[in-house]
Formats: structure tokens, C-alpha cells, sequence
């Protein structure tokens, strides 16, 4: 594998002010980006985890109640069983770095005093993106038959290949206010819209591994609506307001209190299916052309699992890759904190903490495979965890 020489990164961008009260500003850029190979790569992937480097044999003990496996003789001769079939990894000799090239518009605009407006659009087309769980030992026509006699490259089994032919594409539009008010109290909210689409699979393998182009679809754990909102605030308690003096005033006062809260669409997902035949490896369901979106989902019944079916044997599955979009989040978290200064060189901080304060349920991705039809459609799990207190102190000096 030899170092990619071939990169040519131009950017430029630009800030202009179009009015003459300077309460506008226009920024923008385009610029290509190039991802570093990692030096592991290669090494690890050929040298640590295939034969005879790496090698995984099982030794059982024989009958009785006389051990057969000690530690003076760990490894009795002839009592060890080596896989016929091993595994191997593989990375494609031309691989080069990912490309990326990204481009911005923002709009900032003074709207009254102390309240700013930012509306920006992003875009992200990234190319030679590393394909991982790639492997490039499965038979290229589904059959009846075990799958090892079917594989192209004998005696080995599966071949997980590294290579660069993944690509994705992002538009995201974003939207930010922020005020700050002379008491010290201080807000910001922000929208975010996003459209991402690839055909790389970060946590399963593709259905077919000889047709990336069938994987193209909704990017992994983006969500397309995020709204979050923030405010701190200088709590004018003590003095300032309950006429407080000496030791109670420096308990009162000088309390800072945060909160965030963030809401958020549900994350893509997949119908998917365990093959029961041998030989059959496709692993997504078929679309039957009903609509898999309800009225009203619940948790018992997110989507209409009549919307799916199982595809004929030996037949990959027609539905997308992250057709579905599961429930979406909510979370409050709201903290407040202090510094207690004595003696000149101590310095105390108190912080108190709730995470998730209304208790609110965020539930996960509902259950999609047919293999499974009891749960098909059904949630059986929450996204964050209950609310949560914590209280902390720190002396520092």
C-alpha cells in the first residue's frame, strides 16, 4: 500500500458586510479536504489478524477426573482442533485517502440590541470513504448450499476487506438567536435541519457486498431535526435582594444557574430478517408497497409491520437500507453553581446537577426483524436514562 501523493486541497473564502451600519455580515467558503491514512493500516489489519500471526485452535480436555490440560502442558499434543476454514483480512493495495469537500453560506444580522441572528447552510460531499466491514468471500450468486463450498476464494472463510469506495452526501441548514441582557442573563437557541445520505454501514455489513450502490441511503445516527436552547443566569439573591449581610450573604449569593434543553428527531433504521435456509446470506426484508408509517404510532405499534415480508430464498431484500425513523428525544438538564473564596487561597466550588428533570421518556428504536414477529414494531427500550441528582464539591488551593 503505498502513501496517495495525489491530493490537491484548494479552499478560499470570504466576509462582507453589505450595508453601511456594519450589523450584517456574509460569510462563505468552499474548500476539499483530505483524509490521513492511519499508519496502523495494513499493518493490522494483514499482520496481527491473519495466519500465521494470529491463530485460534481449541483444546477440550479429555474424559475423567484426571486434567489433560495443565499448566506444565497446556498444549497436549494432538489435542488442539485448527478451524479448516480460517478468516482472513484484507486491505485493498490502492487504497487512497478520503476526499471531502465542503462549502458554507452564513447570514449574520444585529436584529435589536443585544440580539444577534445566524442562519447558515453547510454542505459535505465526502468520496473514498473507508468501507470496513466489507467481505469479499461471500458467494457472488445466493444458492442452496452451505456457503463455504460457494465461496470464491478456498479454503478461507470470510475475507473482511478494507477498501475506499464509500461516498456520502450532507446538506444541513442551521439557525441560531442569541440574546444577552444587561442582569447577566444570557440565551441561545439553536435549529439544525440535516439531509445525510451514504451507502457506508457503520454497524452492520452490507446486504450485498457487490453492490455499494444498494446501500445508499439514510446516513447512521443522524437525526434531521435538532433544537436545542440554552440560558445561564446570575442569581441576584443576598444583598442585592434579601438585604443579606456578612455570613448569610456569602451563602446566598453569588449562585450561577445553567439549563439546557434539547429536543430531537428519532434515528433511521432498518427492516431486517435472520435467513433460515443455507446458502441464503441477504439480510434486509422486501417491501410489500403498503405504507409503513402510522397515524398515530405508539409504543406497542411504531410502524405496520404488513409493510414488509420476507423475499423469496436465495433473493436479497428490496427495502432501503434506514427506511424507518424512530421516536425522537427530549431532555431537560438545569445545574447550578458557586464559588465560595476564604482565607485568600481556598477556593470552594458547590455544583448541583439534575439531569433529564421532568423524567421524561426517550424511547429507542423499535424492534425489526421478521424473524421476530411477536416484537416486530414494538419499543422495548428508552434512548437516556432516568432523571439523575448529583451534588458535588471541589477545594482547590
Amino acid at each position: 500500500m503505498l502513501p496517495d501523493h495525489r491530493n490537491i486541497e484548494p479552499r478560499f473564502g470570504f466576509a462582507y458586510r453589505p450595508f453601511r451600519d456594519a450589523k450584517t455580515v456574509v460569510r462563505g467558503g468552499y474548500g476539499i479536504y483530505a483524509g490521513q491514512i492511519p499508519a496502523y493500516i495494513g499493518v493490522r489489519q494483514i499482520s496481527w489478524s491473519n495466519t500465521p500471526f494470529f491463530l485460534r485452535e481449541t483444546f477440550e480436555a479429555a474424559a475423567g477426573n484426571v486434567p489433560t490440560l495443565t499448566l506444565a502442558n497446556p498444549f497436549p499434543t494432538g489435542g488442539g482442533q485448527v478451524s479448516a476454514n480460517p478468516s482472513l483480512t484484507a486491505v485493498n493495495r490502492q487504497l487512497r485517502s478520503a476526499r471531502s469537500q465542503q462549502w458554507n453560506l452564513t447570514i449574520e444580522r444585529q436584529l435589536i440590541k443585544n440580539v444577534g441572528l445566524r442562519l447558515s447552510y453547510l454542505g459535505n460531499k465526502a468520496t473514498r470513504v473507508p468501507f470496513y466491514n466489507y467481505n469479499r468471500n461471500l458467494p457472488i450468486q445466493q444458492a442452496p448450499g452451505t456457503i463455504q463450498s460457494q465461496r470464491p476464494y478456498q479454503p478461507w472463510a470470510d475475507i473482511s476487506t478494507l477498501d475506499t469506495n464509500g461516498n456520502s452526501f450532507t446538506n444541513q441548514f442551521q439557525a441560531e438567536l442569541n440574546r444577552r441582557l444587561p442582569s447577566g442573563l444570557y440565551m441561545m437557541s439553536n435549529f439544525t435541519w440535516n439531509k445525510a445520505i451514504d451507502n457506508v454501514p457503520i454497524s452492520t455489513s452490507p446486504q450485498n457486498p457487490y453492490d455499494a450502490r444498494a446501500e445508499r441511503s439514510n446516513s447512521e445516527g443522524v437525526r434531521q431535526l435538532v433544537f436545542n436552547t440554552s440560558a445561564t443566569y446570575p442569581l441576584p439573591l443576598g444583598k442585592s435582594i434579601l438585604r443579606m449581610d456578612g455570613f448569610l450573604n456569602r451563602i446566598v449569593s453569588g449562585w450561577n444557574l445553567s439549563g439546557i434543553a434539547t429536543f430531537r428527531s428519532g434515528t433511521p433504521f432498518s427492516v431486517t430478517f435472520v435467513p433460515s435456509q443455507a446458502g441464503w446470506y441477504a439480510t434486509r426484508a422486501d417491501a410489500t408497497g403498503i405504507s409503513p408509517n402510522l397515524d398515530n404510532p405508539t409504543i406497542q405499534r411504531w410502524f405496520n409491520p404488513a409493510a414488509f415480508t420476507l423475499p423469496a430464498p436465495f433473493i436479497f431484500g428490496n427495502s432501503a437500507r434506514n427506511v424507518l425513523w424512530g421516536p425522537g428525544m427530549m431532555k431537560i438538564d438545569v445545574g447550578m453553581v458557586k464559588d465560595v473564596k476564604f482565607f485568600e487561597r481556598y477556593t470552594l466550588n458547590i455544583r448541583a446537577e439534575a439531569f433529564n428533570v421532568p423524567n421524561h421518556p426517550s424511547f429507542a428504536n423499535p424492534s425489526a426483524s421478521l424473524s421476530s414477529p411477536s416484537t416486530m414494531g414494538r419499543i422495548g427500550s428508552t434512548s437516556i436514562e432516568n432523571r439523575a441528582v448529583q451534588v458535588a464539591l471541589k477545594l482547590s488551593f
